[in-house]
């Protein structure tokens, strides 16, 4: 399978199972794909599940975030991801990175990946409206407590998401200089601003397990 004809089916079936914009999908594959790890389990040449491995930090440790864990429609229920999910971790061993970091895209998510080691992890909002970063810390500290401690990108990761969100009529929050973009799109009409749950880590390592950590504001 050449490089080109991999990207060309990992795009169409984000496009088909996320409902993304084609325009979307290239800017990651010209901006973000050559630094991601991707694991995928493939027949005859046909791609049929996948996960994108985007390198960050939390703090001094290093991992991967698991961005766009997808499979083929019709070859769902047959471990396919459990498979994905578990050549991630061997890329992350092999690495000698810390932690698998990732999003749940719903609710019933949470109990699948628990499955496979990943617990509850971290903080992460999502806003209607144009609101600093004060204001959304001050909404939310009586819910959680959560330090300043938050997960590092690099910079062409960042870049994609600015542009998605901009491509999508999203505005874009700063703090301290980085942009954060990362939300569900669970929007709450009356409040503006609503907690999206929590995102879920895998890792050995307690101190890293126990972290409150910022994952992230996405404004639509």
């Amino acid at each position: 399978m050449t490089l080109k004809n991999k990207e060309n089916q990992l795009s169409a079936l984000w496009q088909d199972i996320f409902d993304e914009d084609k325009e979307v999908t290239n800017l990651f594959f010209e901006n973000v794909y050559g630094i991601c790890e991707n694991p995928i389990i493939e027949n005859n040449g046909d791609i049929l599940s996948s996960a994108f491995l985007i390198p960050c930090a939390i703090g001094k440790y290093k991992g991967f975030y698991v961005y766009c864990a997808l499979t083929h429609k019709e070859h769902r229920s047959k471990g396919l991801m459990a498979k994905v999910l578990s050549y991630a971790d061997e890329i992350r061993q092999k690495s000698g990175f810390d932690f698998l970091l990732l999003v749940p895209a719903e609710k019933s998510l949470f109990d699948y990946y628990g499955k496979f080691g990943y617990v509850p992890f971290g903080y992460n909002f999502q806003a209607q409206n144009p609101q600093n970063y004060a204001e959304v810390r001050a909404k939310y500290s009586s819910v959680r407590k959560f330090s300043e401690t938050e997960v590092k990108f690099p910079d062409c990761v960042i870049d994609f998401w600015a542009e998605a969100t901009k491509h999508y009529g999203g505005e874009i929050i700063e703090t301290n200089g980085n942009i954060c973009l990362l939300g569900e799109k669970l929007l709450d009409t009356k409040n503006g601003i609503k907690t999206n749950g929590i995102a879920m880590i895998k890792t050995g390592i307690k101190e890293l397990e126990n972290t409150d950590c910022y994952i992230g504001i996405t404004l639509e």
